[in-house]
């Protein structure tokens, strides 16, 4: 299966750590860091919205291993119990703050300090023994509701549920952006034919390819809504149309997708080719206020023969990286100034609000342009 993994410093800032500029990747990580810290945030939503996220998956936990995770800017520790199942708690033993994913150890379906031995059971946090202590203190880890399923998350579809569709691979980035940006690509159309009309083989920068291939291209159209059926008000339906395009005349390779948004964090799009049907599922998962974790998997039916699910996959992580790129160095705009052709854009904002609490508190992060703002330098 394919799998690629791109890092946020590896999009956005190849103008800056060019090879021809600094002689090394450490000379390099201080010009990306440089950049961010001068990077204008914006006026940002919440960091955190309310919904469901991916925090790894399945395959990352073995049966009777321990996982140290972090996301949603908390520390978590994982661990696959003798049974199988999955848990999921904070992640230092409230006895002397010991990490229990550094060394901690699977017990049947409980989970042992390393430190002093303490064992909590993996249903109900609740500590169950201390070494050589018949006397145990009521004591309890906090633990946190899991759902796993088809190896990556509930309900994909019939067809990845059964087995009766292949898995062909994934690919992950790192995004240096808040959330709402990532799903807010999907009713912003206008953006489709200038940043992804260039064909994928000339890459993530196609202004800087070797490869020009200026009597191709590809063509997009898409609608944008949210889904008005009682009880679904948390999805949001898109359609994207996509062909090839030669000499600006003859249309060819239609393939059409259906897209799913549900909730703040997953993306379901369901591709219908002449080779046959795939889904890819995203999913995106705040690690800290401006960092993303956006994981794709891709399914298909036998039909689609496996390397063209990797053509898929290639392609996606080629126009995804495109986007990062952009990501990785905007700044949000809470009253950005739109046309009448962005009217998917404010009912989008106006959908995704609902994944913001009353309460939220707002998210501050600091950098060097707000403190020039505010009259203040630091050095």
């Amino acid at each position: 299966p394919y799998d690629l993994f791109r890092d946020y410093t590896e999009l956005g800032f190849e103008h800056v750590t060019g090879r021809h500029q600094f002689g090394n990747d450490l000379i390099k990580r201080q010009q990306i860091n440089w950049h961010m810290k001068r990077r204008k945030i914006g006026d940002l939503p919440p960091a955190y919205p309310n919904g469901w996220f991916a925090i790894f998956e399945s395959d990352e936990l073995v049966t009777n291993t321990v996982k140290e995770v972090y996301a949603l800017g908390l520390n978590l520790v994982a661990w696959r119990g003798k049974s199988g199942k999955a848990y999921v708690s904070d992640a230092y033993c409230p006895h002397l703050g010991a990490h229990l994913g550094v060394d901690g150890i699977v017990r049947d379906e409980c989970i042992q300090c390393p430190f002093h031995g303490w064992k909590f059971d993996g249903c109900s946090g609740k500590l169950m023994r201390i070494p050589n202590i018949d006397s145990v203190p009521a004591a309890k880890l906090k633990m946190w509701t899991v759902h796993e399923s088809s190896g990556f998350w509930p309900d994909i579809c019939e067809e990845v549920e059964n087995g009766e569709w292949k898995y062909r691979g994934r690919s992950e980035f790192r995004v240096a952006c808040h959330i709402q940006e990532i799903p807010e690509n999907g009713p912003d159309s206008g953006h489709l034919n200038v940043v992804h009309s260039s064909l994928v083989t000339e890459g993530s920068v196609p202004n800087e390819s070797w490869v020009k291939w200026k009597f191709l291209k590809h063509v997009f159209s898409a609608t944008w809504t949210p889904n008005t059926e009682n009880g679904r008000e948390h999805e949001a339906l898109m359609l994207v149309n996509h062909h090839l395009l030669l000499f600006n005349k003859i249309p060819f390779v239609n393939v059409s997708v259906k897209v799913s948004q549900i909730g703040p964090g997953i993306v379901q799009m369901h591709f219908d080719t002449i080779f046959g049907k795939g889904i890819l599922v995203q999913n995106v998962t705040p690690l800290g206020p401006m960092m993303q974790r956006v994981v794709h998997r891709f399914y298909s039916a036998p039909t689609f023969i496996h390397p063209l699910g990797l053509l898929v996959l290639q392609s996606e992580g080629v126009q995804f990286s495109r986007d990062v790129r952009i990501w990785n160095r905007k700044t949000f705009l809470r009253i950005p100034l739109l046309t009448k052709e962005d009217k998917q854009i404010r009912t989008f904002r106006r959908w995704y609000s609902q994944f913001y609490s009353e309460n939220s508190p707002k998210l501050k992060v600091r950098s060097e342009t707000d403190d020039c703002k505010n009259g203040r330098l630091n050095f």
